[in-house]
C-alpha cells in the first residue's frame, strides 16, 4: 500500500477519523453517506504510506 485516503470531520474535539480507506473512490463513497451527519460534512484527505509526523512532508488539516 502506497497511500491512504482518511475521511473525518471537524465539527467537533473528539473522534474526528470516521475511517481510513484504500482509495479515493471507497473515501468520497464513505463521506458522502456519514457527511450529513456533521455540521461542516465529512471531508477526505491523502496521505503517502509511510507516513510519520517527523516526515513533515504532508500538512495535516484535521
Amino acid at each position: 500500500m502506497n497511500e491512504v485516503w482518511i475521511v473525518y470531520h471537524d465539527s467537533g474535539p473528539d473522534d474526528n477519523i470516521l475511517g481510513v480507506f484504500g482509495s479515493l473512490e471507497e473515501a468520497q463513497g464513505y463521506a458522502e453517506e456519514v457527511g450529513p451527519q456533521w455540521k461542516k460534512g465529512a471531508l477526505v484527505s491523502h496521505f503517502p504510506v509511510p507516513w510519520r509526523s517527523a516526515d513533515r512532508q504532508t500538512i495535516i488539516e484535521i
